[in-house]
């Protein structure tokens, strides 16, 4: 039995490392090369934020100070916080804030989860306003270097995408962010290999 269990464990481990994609590589990047295009879109970001505070600041500040030729502008819905996240992304846009919209998150309707009607809010904003070419959903806890709007609209463009999704380094100082979060991003592509996705 025992021998049976590992040679099954072996068979898989084969198969994971020699047809699955390769999805150990980790080799799926955004191109580092912004294409030259005739006409940039319009893009809106969406980003929902609940009790945000320690982490919008930065976020908003990423997220205005992108280098993008196209008209751009940012909705933050923030979902009924209590910790001050609007007041504080408000002063984080100060220098820009003609291109922030702050909306109130509708109060939660049967059978929606939060993070979903927040975003679902910040959809119809974006329609209210005149819509956009693209919609660029982001987290309030992500902090975007000031190409990667036109990295991804690029490959969208380039590659006649429709949908371009990025995975964010994620924060790892303690030793246990170190021990655990790599062995996360391993399973996550073991699940969905990044090849896979983009094939």
């Amino acid at each position: 039995m025992i021998m049976l269990i590992s040679l099954l464990s072996l068979t898989a481990w084969i198969y994971l490392v020699a047809v699955h994609w390769g999805f150990w590589r980790g080799d799926q990047r955004l191109p580092s090369a912004v294409p030259v295009l005739h006409r940039w879109p319009s893009v809106v970001a969406i980003v929902p934020a609940r009790n945000e505070a320690p982490t919008i600041g930065a976020c908003v500040g990423g997220l205005l100070a992108q280098d993008y030729p196209g008209s751009f502008r940012v909705i933050l819905v923030d979902d009924h916080s209590d910790d001050g996240t609007a007041e504080i992304a408000r002063v984080a846009a100060s220098a820009r804030e003609e291109i922030l919209t702050v909306l109130r998150a509708p109060d939660l309707e049967p059978g929606w989860t939060g993070k979903l009607w927040a975003l679902h809010a910040g959809v119809a904003e974006a329609d209210h306003g005149g819509g956009a070419d693209f919609l660029w959903f982001s987290d309030a806890d992500i902090v975007h270097a000031p190409d990667t709007l036109r990295r991804l609209v690029g490959l969208a463009e380039t590659r006649s995408r429709d949908l371009v999704s990025l995975m964010v380094r994620l924060h790892c100082t303690a030793f246990w962010e170190k021990a655990v979060i790599p062995a996360f991003v391993f399973f996550f592509q073991m699940l969905y290999p990044f090849r896979a996705v983009n094939d």
